[in-house]
């Protein structure tokens, strides 16, 4: 086996630490080579060996994506469920189930996301802060819906409420204005309508008391409307001090009713009669 000379370029023998014609050495430029040649070995060695560092990412934007969602779909079940039991009742409706139904989604597959991080990233600092942060989140975002639901189902019920009685008051003030239009003829007939009437005057005397409470705490949430609720409850004091004077004068009625008819003629001018006078002081309410 023979080498040459990197300088003059005689070939030599593979034992030969120096040139014999130039004198140049040999080994070192040997070993010089045999040196690089190692080196790149060892490089392309450590560079096949080294683990592809995307595929090792922890998949923390994957998690908090799935708490994003989770928290999202958790609100809106907080949301509608206060609303609902604010309102009195509890209604399952169709966007409850596909909201439901996608939390699910969000959540099964939160736990091998997480094992995949925990395998991934040895700093436990990192994982246990993205988890409270995530926790506290989900918490906050699931707390503020159920605040809200609650507040705005309260004051939902309120309106309903508040509607409901004013169309009773119409309805009942319509009925007891037209039967009392019709009281004419002898003092019997007229008892007659008065205890006729008398269901009627106490659930209307309820309604009443029932908007005297509801209308100034209406008008203080909603004062833009002050001047239509204020005229509301003006025509509701009315009514209350027409159906005080009233209730008087069916008691009254219900007294005499079995008297005899001069008895009854005489308690009907002593008793009777100053009420319908006072009652007619009022203007008629509007209904």
């Amino acid at each position: 086996m023979t080498m040459r000379c990197h300088n003059c370029f005689l070939d030599l023998t593979a034992d030969a630490e120096a040139c014999s014609n130039c004198g140049a050495p040999i080994a070192t430029t040997s070993a010089a080579q045999a040196t690089s040649v190692q080196a790149e070995i060892t490089l392309d060695k450590s560079e096949t060996d080294q683990p592809v560092a995307s595929s090792q990412t922890p998949p923390f934007a994957i998690f908090v994506g799935l708490v994003l969602g989770l928290s999202l779909c958790l609100a809106i079940l907080a949301f509608n469920t206060a609303d609902d039991v604010a309102h009195g009742y509890l209604h399952i409706f169709p966007v409850a189930i596909i909201t439901a139904v996608l939390g699910a989604g969000f959540m099964i597959p939160m736990p091998s996301i997480w094992k995949k991080i925990e395998s991934r990233d040895q700093n436990t600092s990192v994982q246990r802060r993205v988890l409270v942060l995530s926790i506290v989140f989900l918490l906050l975002f699931v707390g503020v819906s159920s605040v809200a639901g609650d507040a705005i189902g309260a004051m939902g019920k309120e309106a309903g409420q508040l509607l409901a009685d004013s169309a009773e008051r119409r309805r009942l003030g319509k009925d007891i204005a037209q039967v009392r239009g019709s009281m004419q003829g002898s003092i019997p007939a007229q008892i007659a309508i008065y205890k006729e009437i008398g269901p009627a005057v106490g659930r209307f005397d309820v309604v009443l008391h029932r908007l005297a409470i509801e209308l100034p705490i209406y008008d203080k949430k909603f004062p833009a409307q002050h001047s239509n609720t204020f005229t509301t409850l003006r025509w509701v004091e009315t009514d209350l001090r027409r159906n005080d004077l009233l209730k008087q004068e069916i008691q009254v009625a219900a007294d005499i009713e079995f008297s005899d008819a001069a008895t009854q003629e005489q308690l009907w001018k002593e008793r009777m009669q100053p009420l319908r006078d006072t009652e007619e002081e009022y203007a008629p309410s509007e209904y």
